[in-house]
């Protein structure tokens, strides 16, 4: 359905306008408040109870382990006016020194000193604070024009420079509960190319290959694609090639389609992740079959909006999903849970997967 031009959705990186998903517009739907009352500020870790955590617990067999997050380092790939950096301050001196407590010897100590945007950096997290819809012009409709939120905050009411006042990283919880892995690397047998759409066909037949059940309430479903291979071992290169690969793998990637998006809200998932930078399917080279946006995916960020903004499903990016789509299982253990930054917008992190 045609989305009237007095509208204007924006999801966090941008916006762009078109005709919604299989007729999926926010404004033409009472998306809050939220199915967890009008004050959550959580989301769908709700889903994620006692007996849930026991189910998953089972899923643990072997005793092997796989970590999910990629390094954070000098050359990870970063958007424009993002920045990471880490200095141990003392140029090779001690951060600190305690008095001398013995003949010869004393206790010293070295800091870290980081700056980034912590969230929306390397593997990052999203939480309820970071996707959003813009809305304009439609205050006949009972909308004051604004960015809106999970459960129907908006950005102008909540937000200022130092933190959001509701929706904060601080509300999120812990996932501890059954993570599926959704293996195009090795349904497809390689990478798949930048811009792919992954469709229900294909996730559908992942499932089949792992000889696993759908998602269901409270999963986390993660996508290896293999798009992150580009910068896997970028310390390792010179200066010229990392920055090559970082240039390629910002220009776009492949990704979750709309349709199996709206399918995984509608199992009522806790969380989707993948390994690439934006969960959708972008490609900005103009190289590739499927352009940006894709036919079926006019609004940027569909996923962003349609499971986070208005269901409260979190989303999980860059992750490093190559050691567990090599050695692993499709169903397993995931546990994480974000830093209690309080009115942060996202975190920093390194889940397991153990099976």
């Amino acid at each position: 359905m045609a989305m009237k031009q007095s509208i204007r959705i924006a999801a966090c990186l941008a916006a762009l306008s078109g005709a919604a998903f299989a007729d999926n517009n926010p404004v033409d739907e009472n998306w809050w408040p939220s199915e967890f009352g009008a004050d959550d500020q959580s989301g769908a870790t709700r889903r994620i109870t006692p007996e849930k955590r026991i189910a998953a617990a089972r899923l643990v067999r072997q005793g092997e382990v796989a970590t999910l997050g990629m390094p954070y380092h000098s050359r990870i790939p970063l958007f424009p006016g993002r920045i990471f950096s880490l200095s141990i301050p003392g140029g090779g001196k001690p951060t600190h020194n305690l008095p001398w407590s013995g003949d010869g010897y004393r206790q010293t100590f070295n800091d870290e000193l980081v700056t980034a945007q912590i969230g929306q950096v390397g593997t990052q997290f999203d939480s309820l604070g970071h996707p959003m819809i813009r809305i304009e012009g439609k205050q006949a409709e009972g909308y004051a024009d604004g960015d809106y939120l999970y459960n129907g905050r908006r950005l102008q009411d909540i937000g200022g420079p130092y933190g959001l006042s509701k929706n904060g990283t601080e509300h999120v919880g812990s996932f501890f509960t059954r993570g599926i892995l959704i293996d195009l690397v090795k349904l497809k047998g390689g990478n798949l190319p930048i811009g792919y759409p992954i469709t229900m066909d294909d996730y559908r037949a992942a499932l089949k290959q792992a000889g696993i059940a759908d998602a269901g309430p409270g999963d986390v479903v993660l996508f290896r694609t293999g798009w992150n291979d580009l910068w896997q071992n970028n310390l390792e290169k010179t200066a010229a090639e990392a920055a090559a690969d970082n240039a390629r793998f910002n220009a776009g990637g492949p990704g979750v389609s709309p349709e199996v998006c709206d399918h995984l809200a509608s199992r009522k998932i806790a969380m989707m992740g993948a390994d690439n930078w934006g969960i959708e399917p972008y490609d900005f080279t103009g190289e590739g079959e499927w352009p940006t946006p894709i036919p079926e995916l006019e609004e940027w960020a569909y996923c962003h909006m349609n499971l986070s903004a208005r269901r409260g499903i979190y989303l999980f990016e860059n992750l490093n999903l190559k050691e567990l789509g090599e050695r692993g299982p499709g169903e397993f253990l995931f546990s994480w849970a974000p830093l209690k930054l309080v009115g942060a917008t996202g975190s920093p992190g390194n889940p397991i997967a153990v099976w």
